[in-house]
């Protein structure tokens, strides 16, 4: 299949038109075009520029935002947790510290985009066991100071001060998300619209949670109690890219 679908392409475009994201208009399109095809292959660049030139308005300036979004792989992935494997633990301790019992807690920071004019956000969703029942209150890309998020950090006995501290944890790990658990998943950076991260045990693996957790597509055992994941989005690759 073609990476450019035009039914792919069209529900992402509804999907992106409908979260109220705008192009920046003081970006120079034809100069980020340029950087966009620069380092690609001469077979992706033809089909990207055949589908680029072949839309109107709103779908070059989508395109162009889809290919400027970051970009990661395994081997960054494994380059971090070997450099900061001290500062990623002493996150997954701090941070389970902070989640109050009975209450798994998922948080995302999504910086500021100047492509599409969006401010910083947090995307945030606390799972509540109380009584065996569990309550999913669940927000994407909410900003500061709002009712809403305010809400979500007093379920918690969370503080903006809270907020800060995690930032800080996170970019310390050089990692951008983190959820509590029986196991700890650590995001380390968005790639397109997939997602590398580290899933950390509180021991080594033993010998069923390796061949559980090392299938070569979402999973690959790295090492002791260290699994690293990749997550697909709704385009490009589902399982780890080569």
């Amino acid at each position: 299949m073609k990476a450019f679908s035009i039914l792919i392409l069209a529900y992402l475009l509804c999907t992106f038109k409908a979260t109220g994201q705008e192009f920046n208009k003081s970006i120079n399109k034809d100069s980020l075009l340029k950087t966009i095809i620069k380092d690609m292959s001469e077979s992706n660049k033809k089909e990207f520029l055949e589908a680029y030139n072949s839309g109107n308005e709103q779908s070059k300036e989508f395109l162009l935002f889809m290919y400027s979004m970051p970009k990661s792989s395994k081997k960054e992935l494994t380059q971090n947790i070997d450099l900061n494997y001290e500062k990623i633990n002493a996150l997954k301790t701090q941070y389970t510290r902070l989640v109050p019992a009975n209450y798994t807690v998922s948080i995302e920071f999504n910086p500021e985009n100047k492509i599409v004019s969006t401010k910083e956000t947090i995307d945030f969703k606390i799972i509540t066991l109380k009584d065996k029942e569990t309550t999913v209150t669940q927000e994407w890309n909410l900003e500061y100071n709002t009712p809403k998020l305010n809400s979500m950090l007093a379920m918690l006995k969370w503080t903006n001060e809270t907020l800060t501290s995690i930032k800080k944890l996170l970019r310390a790990a050089n990692c951008v998300s983190i959820e509590n658990g029986q196991i700890t998943t650590i995001g380390f950076a968005r790639s397109g619209m997939g997602k590398y991260s580290y899933l950390l045990f509180d021991n080594n693996l033993t010998a069923a949670q390796v061949k559980q957790y090392n299938d070569g597509c979402s999973y690959i055992y790295y090492k002791n109690n260290i699994v690293l994941e990749y997550g697909g989005g709704a385009v490009g690759p589902q399982c780890f890219p080569n």
